[in-house]
């Protein structure tokens, strides 16, 4: 109901702009059209998984339709400031909608995870495995409590028996940036969105797969990786985490 009050905001202020002013006028409809696909990606989680691709591309071919129609009615001329506001929340919504049905597997407890035993589903060789998104941290991976070793969406989730780790809904998906000394041991994790332009430290969750492609691997066998965890840790059970809050799906 505040997305239809709002469209019929703008459509009421739309009849005092001045006639003279055509590109004003011109630019409500696609502007309402852009508005209109942003609200339905927010809510794309609402739909059945197997609908959500062809949502998402209808969706995308709106918003670039009426993107390039205000590019066209303001050819040469600088665009006000709601019109490009709207299409950058377009933009968000639409790298969001590729994340809807989000969920991730938590460290629970106190004490940190080697990561071991978990079943992705995944097989860099098999096609049939590359659906939906993917990341993990590689095995051998020694998990701080709290912090996700996997999250997906659009695939099964990865199978485990481990009773530390709890499968729960992500409202956007994270990276573990593991912050290292002069020496090359732990200092801190830093919880942040894979959006943060900023990169502090290793990331310790792999890309795997982006929306059904393949993007990524494990470089390390488990053995490999987890004695160098081991060294890096110098000894010490676990290591400071900081959570930067994710940014909001909004």
């Amino acid at each position: 109901m505040a997305l239809v009050a709002r469209w019929v905001e703008v459509a009421r202020a739309s009849r005092a702009i001045p006639a003279a002013d055509a590109r004003l006028r011109n630019s409500i409809a696609p502007l309402i059209a852009i508005e209109a696909n942003t609200f339905a990606l927010r809510e794309i989680a609402a739909i059945p998984e197997h609908e959500r691709m062809h949502a998402r591309d209808l969706a995308e071919l709106s918003i670039r339709n009426a993107a390039g129609e205000l590019d066209r009615i303001w050819r040469g001329e600088e665009w006000p400031d709601e019109l490009f506001e709207a299409c950058a929340a377009a933009e968000r919504a639409l790298r969001n909608a590729i994340y809807a049905g989000l969920e991730e597997l938590v460290v629970v407890g106190d004490t940190p995870l080697e990561v071991a035993g978990i079943d992705l589903g995944f097989d860099e060789a098999d096609a049939s495995t590359h659906r939906g998104s993917l990341a993990a941290m590689p095995p051998g991976s020694i998990a701080m409590p709290g912090e996700p070793v996997a999250w997906w969406c659009g695939r099964a989730a990865p199978v485990t028996s481990d009773p530390r780790l709890a499968r729960r809904e992500a409202a956007a998906p994270l990276q573990v940036y593991r912050a290292l000394d002069e020496r090359g041991r732990f200092e801190s994790d830093l919880l942040a969105s894979i959006e943060d332009d900023l990169a502090p430290g290793l990331p310790m969750l792999t890309p795997l797969l982006l929306d059904g492609h393949r993007i990524g691997r494990f470089l390390h066998s488990a053995d490999a990786w987890l004695a160098m965890q081991r060294a890096a840790l110098d000894g010490r059970a676990g290591i400071p985490v900081e959570r930067r809050d994710a940014p909001e799906l909004r």
